[in-house]
């Protein structure tokens, strides 16, 4: 049986061709009664619309797809949230895609090309190799990422500025007095580590203070691997056990507090623990972490006005109410440099919670008491 096309489905309904296609693009012109008829007939005729000749007719569709690493990844549904707030104005409606890290970008593309379905991608990127986005971006479909672990690649993205956040969480910790500040690290090919890493160290040497090698462990965000390297912190003698750790990310913190209770140490008046990332279960923890927020949300907010303002409304009335500062110029974004790609880096926030205390004040080899701060500048 050949394949129904709109005009088929018009002449069963009794209804014009224009008026099925405004019911498949979802169109307040079309009267309910009308719209619920050519729908029914739709269904009893399994009538599947050809989004690729629809996008063929129109130049675009009102589709935006979104790529994300997997729906439990904690910064997804908080990334969504904002996505959807400025779609939801824009006559863009979202399709989800999920590209977990034992399938790559490039499977994944082909079925977007193959069906047509989308005028633009918003990426979570994760671990993917981003050459098959690059490639697409290059072709004509605009695509942002957000959150991206690689600042370098060449195309338009919204992150958070992971530098100056981490130097936020070290200047709380040294001005809290601590100075033997452990950093257990996330993966260190992602490039938000590698930023927070460098913040560590030049906020330490900032401070006066030598980066003591013993004090940085590889956690890779696995929690065993996160547990064991802290048990390694917190077997050290009392003189050169941490009295603080930073960690890369919140869930690295709670493999770390998990690891001083074992270790029969008190959070925070044993050791200090802050965060990153200020995912929903920080607050709930106990003691609630103290950490770097990053603007998922908003994040999500400025992605998803970068990419329609790449594609161009399908609806010129139902633009957003504000769009950033980065509208097209004359040269498409796809055609552009990559050094004159739209690139925003988002602010971060200290979020003081209950984990962060002063330096603990420890015994003095003569019998007084001296804080950990007098103790390390003692031995230097």
């Amino acid at each position: 049986m050949a394949k129904l096309t709109i005009r088929d489905i018009a002449a069963l309904s009794g209804v014009s061709k224009s008026t099925v296609s405004l019911v498949l693009n979802n169109s307040p012109k079309v009267d309910p009664a009308t719209r619920r008829h050519v729908l029914a007939v739709m269904r009893r005729n399994r009538y599947v619309p050809s989004f690729a000749a629809t996008a063929l007719a129109k130049g675009s569709t009102r589709l935006i797809g979104m790529v994300v690493p997997g729906l439990s990844w904690h910064m997804v549904a908080s990334i969504n949230i904002g996505v959807a707030a400025v779609t939801e104005r824009s006559g863009f409606d979202i399709i989800l895609y999920t590209a977990t890290n034992d399938r790559d970008y490039g499977s994944l593309i082909d079925r977007i090309l193959t069906s047509s379905m989308v005028s633009g991608l918003l990426v979570v990127s994760h671990e993917q190799p981003l050459e098959p986005l690059v490639q697409l971006h290059s072709e004509g479909l605009p695509v942002v990422l957000v959150n991206t672990i690689d600042a370098d690649v060449a195309l338009p993205s919204v992150t958070a500025d992971n530098y100056d956040g981490a130097l936020t969480a070290m200047d709380h910790l040294l001005q809290l007095g601590h100075e033997r500040i452990a950093c257990v690290q996330g993966r260190m090919t992602y490039r938000c580590c590698q930023d927070r890493y460098r913040a560590y160290l030049d906020a330490l040497r900032s401070a006066g203070l030598q980066p003591d090698p013993e004090l940085t462990k590889p956690g890779d965000f696995l929690p065993e691997q996160i547990r064991a390297r802290s048990r390694e912190l917190f077997a050290l003698p009392a003189g050169q056990r941490p009295t603080a750790v930073f960690a890369h990310s919140d869930v690295t913190a709670y493999a770390v507090m998990t690891a001083a209770a074992e270790a029969g140490l008190r959070v925070p008046e044993d050791v200090s623990v802050i965060g990153f990332d200020d995912i929903e279960s920080a607050a709930q923890i106990r003691p609630p972490l103290t950490t770097i927020q990053q603007p998922f949300v908003d994040m999500g907010k400025r992605a998803a006005e970068m990419l329609l303002a790449a594609i161009g409304p399908a609806d010129p009335d139902a633009m957003p109410d504000a769009m950033p500062d980065v509208t097209p110029g004359e040269v498409p974004a796809h055609e552009a440099p990559a050094a004159e790609l739209p690139r925003l880096v988002m602010p971060t926030s200290l979020i003081v919670r209950a984990s962060c205390g002063p330096a603990p004040v420890t015994r003095s080899p003569r019998g007084g008491t001296s804080s950990s701060k007098a103790q390390t500048t003692s031995k230097a």
